[in-house]
């Protein structure tokens, strides 16, 4: 069987493969956590330093059902987001400038926010950015001092703030759905391979995708389309 470009399918997937993952391998260069934190929108001190530096949202991606050595689902993998199995990974964004700073994953799309938070982001934001805080949706709750969720006590400029922060977030995440390996349910290697190959697949493609999108926005595309 050949596909259209005159490649036999098992050359065109060997170095398909063979780019998907030079292409993740450049996350450690493109989406890297930085050095400083300021908002360059501030005219009169630009060089000063923002309390508020990143928003936070878990990103849910379909899969095949893992295996479970006593029954037909594996909860471990449930997604509250597709009612499906899912992997999940934990994605921030600088709150004043176009850029990706951390994504970490491929998580169990059962675990929670917040403890996917604890896991990692959590020891980075007290060694990198002591005293800074992130914004997140309700899911984030119960590290006040390194999270600021939706409360009842915002007043409306904080509420907006917040909402931007957060629609900036969604609208990354969109943007990396739009590469179809992402959006629609992953089933590479599910027949011979165990969760951590599949896992280990995903991740490239997932990072890929991030790296492409973040490329992008470096080179004057804008996070939101007008």
């Amino acid at each position: 069987m050949k596909v259209k470009l005159g490649l036999v399918c098992r050359t065109y997937r060997k170095w398909n493969w063979f780019y998907v993952k030079k292409i993740a391998a450049l996350k450690i260069k493109i989406i890297k956590w930085p050095s400083r934190w300021n908002n360059p929108n501030n005219t009169h001190h630009p060089n000063a330093e923002t309390t508020f530096i990143i928003s936070v949202d878990g990103v849910h991606c379909m899969i095949e059902e893992p295996t479970h050595q006593e029954f037909s689902e594996n909860k471990q993998y449930y997604s509250h987001k597709f009612k499906k199995a899912a992997f999940d990974y934990e994605v921030a964004l600088s709150i004043f400038t176009n850029k990706c700073v951390w994504i970490e994953g491929p998580f169990p799309a059962a675990k929670h926010d917040i403890s996917v938070f604890r896991s990692k982001l959590k020891k980075q934001m007290e060694e990198k950015a002591p005293g800074k805080l992130a914004i997140g949706d309700r899911g984030y709750r119960g590290e006040p001092e390194l999270i600021s969720t939706p409360s009842s006590h915002d007043n409306q400029d904080v509420r907006d703030f917040k909402g931007r922060a957060m629609s900036r977030q969604e609208t990354f995440n969109s943007r990396i759905k739009n590469f179809a390996v992402l959006d629609i349910r992953f089933r590479h290697g599910h027949d011979r391979a165990t969760v951590g190959d599949v896992a280990a697949k995903h991740q490239a493609c997932f990072f890929a995708c991030s790296v492409l999108v973040q490329v992008d926005m470096d080179n004057d595309g804008p996070l939101f389309f007008v």
